[in-house]
């Protein structure tokens, strides 16, 4: 990405996203966005209108004119000028916050819902994580900072236009060379914009990983582990040495910048010089006034801010636009394996599934699922079973529609699964991954998320809660819905790992489903907790599909059916007394847990 050269035809292209960003900065509030057009307009004007006025109010004192001849006006002129030019300064700038905090939530919004398109396999992507970190990262600040780069950029334009007409109007010559030098030296200087975009961007993943550093550092669920293993000094090195790495990035770009400027300020310095001295002259010899040699030499600075002003905005145009680019293209992003699926919708319950030469593999590497072939249907209920890395849990998330199918198809009621309607597909699906969200909301939220349509019907929450024995969630003998669950926020709730299963269960079993589906729903159980949530996940699930994943075996014998996989192929598939007799994975897998058992006792 980095380039050596840059020149018009660059920037050119780098600025193409300019009319998208000022598009979509502009839907945000048209009135908004034109107001502020027109105070920069006018801010733009008045230090030129102010200078001119204070020229004359000059002039006529040299010029011994009465104090109410002319004098008087002049001041109050200028004096009026100066202050309404104050006046619109501050409210440009109220304005441009206003604006700026509707900017900031508008474009997170259109960011995170890009993200809900997203699929599984874009976030297990790591380039993909890299963007979304650096977008989300900079969105606060980077399409505000462009407006206000072109908004600045439109205000120090006029400004320095209208100070270059003023000293054209006395000496063409010393004005075109005047405007000269910052437009030759724009090109050096958004060179070394490209160059600091192309580090920053460069560097996404280490920036990812000081993230990380930070965060393992900072949160109370790596806190026991750090501590007893005494591994925080060796975290915070490694934070200390890629932070160093960026300071001296950063370091580097700013001594370019830094050089840059210098040499920059003496050219206009002599530049500047010049002309005041031909000012000076040309009032010693009678041409001009007093006060129009003043209104020279605070032209001649206008200019010279303004144009460094022009190219520090131009400067952060370019730069921003590098960014606007980057989130504009994550915006059209159709999304790596997303499932659309907006053609059929399934009519009534899902009555039969049925897998056909189903295999998978993650980003071309060795397959995980190796030609299944299996069927569901209405009333069963089916243990996954087998070693870790045998394919349970990918085949259930392509079950669950999280991964695009490529090999073999899943016909869901006998149709292909690739041309059912997804969203449809999950209303009627309930499933608990091992690795389920812990919502650090209230206790409603966590329920209710189960399904959003049935949010309010906390009878049937209270219903299931009940059936779960999950007397640690009430107070004074009643479910408090408004309890706030985890501690990220005030007055909330600490729960363990088995009680966070518990609500997750909850709110599995809170959707009227179709397809019942856990994910190592014991992991974080006891005995007689699994015991419970089995029976329950049984009586749930009664006359629809049920099908559970678990490393006990005691469990999977309550199974109408056992599958056994291994490898990334089903290797077994019956009761437990079928699969103890003729397969060879479960009877290892029942071997070690009757020994696991043997040693508990």
């Amino acid at each position: 990405m980095e380039r050596n050269r840059i020149g018009i035809k660059d920037i050119l292209i780098a600025l193409k996203q300019l009319p998208k960003t000022v598009s979509i900065i502009m839907h945000v509030s048209k009135g908004l966005f034109f107001l502020i057009i027109l105070f920069s307009v006018v801010a733009g004007v008045f230090p030129v209108i102010t200078l001119i006025l204070s020229q004359e109010l000059i002039n006529c004192l040299v010029q011994g004119k009465n104090f109410f001849d002319g004098t008087f006006i002049m001041f109050v002129l200028y004096l009026l000028a100066s202050f309404a030019g104050e006046l619109i300064i501050e409210a440009k700038g109220f304005i441009e916050g206003k604006f700026q905090y509707l900017l900031q939530y508008r474009l997170n919004y259109l960011v995170m819902e890009k993200c809900t398109d997203l699929s599984l396999e874009d976030f297990e992507n790591s380039e993909m994580y890299d963007r979304i970190e650096k977008i989300t990262g900079e969105i606060a600040y980077r399409p505000f900072q462009i407006f206000l780069a072109i908004i600045n950029l439109l205000t120090s334009a006029i400004t320095m236009i209208s100070s270059a007409i003023l000293l054209f109007s006395w000496n063409p010559y010393i004005s075109i060379v005047l405007l000269v030098v910052p437009i030759v030296s724009v090109l050096y200087f958004l060179k070394i914009g490209q160059q600091e975009f192309d580090i920053i961007w460069n560097r996404a993943k280490d920036e990812r990983k000081t993230w990380y550093l930070s965060y393992l550092l900072t949160h109370d669920f790596s806190y026991k582990e750090i501590s007893l293993l005494n591994i925080k000094d060796y975290l915070l090195g490694n934070f200390i040495k890629i932070s160093n790495r960026f300071i001296e990035q950063n370091i580097k770009i700013l001594k370019k910048k830094t050089v840059f400027n210098i040499i920059y300020e003496m050219i206009m310095q002599v530049v500047s010089g010049l002309i005041i001295g031909e000012a000076i002259i040309s009032a010693y010899a009678g041409d001009i006034l007093v006060g129009n040699v003043m209104s020279y030499i605070r032209s001649v600075g206008l200019v010279q801010s303004n144009s460094q002003a022009i190219m520090a905005n131009i400067y952060t145009i370019y730069n921003s636009s590098l960014y606007m680019d980057m989130l504009f293209e994550f915006l059209k992003y159709c999304g790596k394996g997303k499932i659309t699926g907006n053609m059929k919708k399934i009519e009534g319950e899902i009555t039969t599934i049925d897998i056909k030469n189903l295999s998978f593999s993650y980003k071309n590497k060795k397959e995980t699922l190796k030609d299944i072939s299996i069927s569901f249907q209405k009333g069963e209920k089916i243990a996954l079973v087998g070693p870790n890395g045998s394919g349970k849990s990918t085949l259930i998330k392509i079950l669950s529609g999280l991964y695009e199918i490529k090999y073999g198809e899943i016909l869901i009621n006998g149709i292909p699964l690739k041309k059912i309607d997804i969203e449809d597909y999950h209303t009627k699906m309930s499933v608990l991954f091992q690795d389920f969200v812990k919502y650090e909301l209230t206790l409603k939220e966590n329920i209710g998320f189960g399904d959003i349509k049935e949010f309010n019907s906390t009878d049937r929450m209270k219903e299931i809660l009940d059936k779960l024995q999950t007397k640690f969630l009430k107070k004074d003998g009643e479910y408090d819905f408004d309890m706030q669950l985890g501690n990220w926020f005030d007055d909330g709730q600490q729960l363990s790992q088995g009680q966070w299963q518990k609500v997750a269960l909850a709110r599995a079993y809170f959707k009227n489903a179709s397809i019942y589906i856990l994910d190592e729903p014991n992991a974080a159980l006891d005995t007689v907790s699994e015991r419970e949530i089995f029976d329950d996940f049984f009586e749930i699930s009664k006359g629809k599909i049920g099908i559970f994943i678990s490393h006990r075996l005691n469990a999977a014998k309550k199974a109408d059916k056992i599958i056994v996989m291994d490898d990334g192929r089903v290797v077994g598939m019956g009761k437990h007394e079928d699969l103890l007799k003729n397969c060879l994975v479960y009877q290892t897998l029942y071997q070690a847990e009757t020994y696991e058992n043997e040693e508990d006792m």
